[in-house]
């Protein structure tokens, strides 16, 4: 039913688009027929709406009279009066009772009070309730806000049985026993339910519904364990469908750690290698150490209980690009960082360490065939003489060879001074593109594998420089004499070039 006021601005609307039913009806969203008689009752002159005809009342005057009379002199109750004569409804005498000259200075009507909903579950909780405490059932709808006779009605309702106390006898009171027996025998059975799904999703991290067989003997006696200080063992195991030997037998196994001195020496093993050893390597490290040789899957998962996590650090740009000096070289090298023997590829870049009175740089010089230094210095200062030191040092190891060292575009590597050294040693200059990190892979991932395992998982905000100096020199002298790896099957650099002069 359209007001009055939207039908007129309707019809000013189909006037300004010069009587176009369709466009009026898109643009107001109005049926097109309902415009157009609304167009023909204008123009014939008829009323655009027509008043609601008031419906003769099946209520005679003395019969309103009647029930007005009965509610003014019997306590002002609509429902009262309502159910006296059986008619009307307690709107409709209400809305009889607002016209009636009486009611000006009488007290409002109260309004009737919504009923609070409330679920079958909870019913039964109360009628539990009702039955097994030794309050009145009085107080316990008092409680609850709600009576006497609802709750009578709920226990009807649900057991097929009043308990109204006033009437009960013995085979009701037996009768009622019983039901509230096996109400409380169903509501201990849906809460283990609950209380065995909310553990199995808690401790194995597995939703399985309702069924149980999927569960190892295990996994139900961690459950059962979990649960055992809330409900008696031989409930929980004959509802988890295992036996209850089963269960100590499997509680008994639990408690036992069979790995509980491998615990302790892979502890220590992976301190003593400056907690850089990963699932591999110590497995390695337990067989040399104890002849033990265990599954990866084992050592990987002791690891992870006794918190034995390797540093990885977050990856940071880094360039040590300074500008042309001297003309570069091409990149001999090409990124083939492998060698079929020693000192045949080698590698070399700066590193620097941030410490709290200044920094200290690292200067490497990496053989591709072990990927490890065979020489390296370490100063206070980025200078020529760190690259042009450590150089003389590995020519003094090797002598002259035709080996080529390859490194980065930075003006250590551009000056004359380190120029004329390779020429007068032998050896073959190689350099990487300009800013381009990956020509120099070999290098820039031992920088890599000496700051995640050495220097970001330590705290150096109390140490000076000097005293970083000696713990590096320490951890280098570890790495190339004791630190194994996998590419050198499980070795040590030192280990494996015994083991490769030896077969030359």
């Amino acid at each position: 039913m359209y007001k009055l006021k939207t039908i007129q601005k309707t019809l000013a609307l189909l006037k300004k688009y010069d009587y176009q039913i369709e466009k009026t009806a898109r643009e107001t969203g109005i049926k097109s027929r309902t415009i157009k008689s609304w167009y023909d009752k204008e123009r014939k002159g008829l009323p655009l709406l027509i008043s609601p005809r008031n419906k003769l009342s099946k209520f005679t005057p003395m019969m309103r009279k009647e029930v007005i009379d009965y509610y003014f002199e019997h306590g002002q109750s609509a429902s009262r009066a309502c159910r006296h004569f059986g008619y009307p409804a307690r709107t409709t005498l209400i809305e009889w009772i607002k016209k009636d000259r009486r009611f000006e200075g009488s007290p409002p009507l109260k309004p009737r009070k919504k009923g609070i909903k409330i679920s079958k579950d909870e019913k039964k909780n109360i009628v539990i309730e009702s039955v097994s405490s030794k309050q009145p059932v009085k107080d316990i709808a008092a409680k609850y806000n709600t009576t006497r006779e609802v709750i009578y009605a709920w226990q009807k309702e649900l057991t097929g049985v009043s308990m109204n106390r006033t009437k009960k006898g013995p085979e009701t009171i037996n009768n009622l026993k019983a039901e509230v027996e096996r109400l409380r025998i169903e509501h201990q059975r849906l809460d283990i339910e609950n209380k065995i799904l909310k553990k199995a999703n808690e401790i194995l991290k597995k939703d399985m519904g309702t069924d149980y067989d999927g569960l190892t003997n295990r996994e139900k006696t961690q459950i059962i364990s979990a649960l055992s200080q809330q409900y008696a063992v031989k409930i929980l195991t004959e509802k988890l469908n295992i036996a209850r030997s089963t269960y100590f037998y499997s509680k008994k196994a639990l408690e036992f750690d069979k790995y509980e001195k491998d615990r302790l020496i892979l502890k220590r093993l992976f301190l003593d290698n400056y907690s850089t050893f990963g699932y591999r390597r110590m497995r390695q490290a337990l067989k040399i150490e104890t002849g033990v040789i265990m599954s990866e899957k084992v050592i990987r998962r002791l690891m992870k209980e006794e918190s034995l996590v390797v540093y990885v650090p977050k990856s940071r740009k880094y360039s040590s690009y300074k500008g042309e000096i001297t003309p570069s070289v091409p990149n001999v090298l090409n990124r083939d960082f492998n060698a079929s023997q020693p000192y045949e590829n080698m590698v070399t870049d700066i590193t620097e360490f941030g410490l709290r009175d200044g920094k200290v740089y690292l200067s490497p010089l990496i053989d591709c065939f072990t990927v490890v230094p065979i020489t390296w210095m370490i100063g206070k200062a980025p200078t020529s003489e760190l690259t042009n030191s450590m150089l003389m040092d590995a020519y003094q190891q090797i002598g002259k060879q035709k080996m080529i060292v390859h490194s980065d575009r930075g003006f250590h590597y551009r000056l004359d001074s380190w120029i004329n050294r390779m020429n007068d040693y032998g050896y073959i200059r190689s350099m990487s593109k300009k800013g381009c990190s990956p020509d120099n892979a070999a290098c820039e991932g031992f920088f890599g594998t000496l700051k995640k395992e050495f220097f970001y998982p330590r705290d150096w905000r109390l140490v000076t420089t000097d005293e970083f100096t000696s713990e590096l020199e320490k951890y280098l002298d570890w790495f190339v004499n004791k630190r194994i790896k996998r590419k050198l099957n499980y070795l040590s650099p030192k280990a494996f070039m015994l083991n490769y002069l030896q077969t030359v």
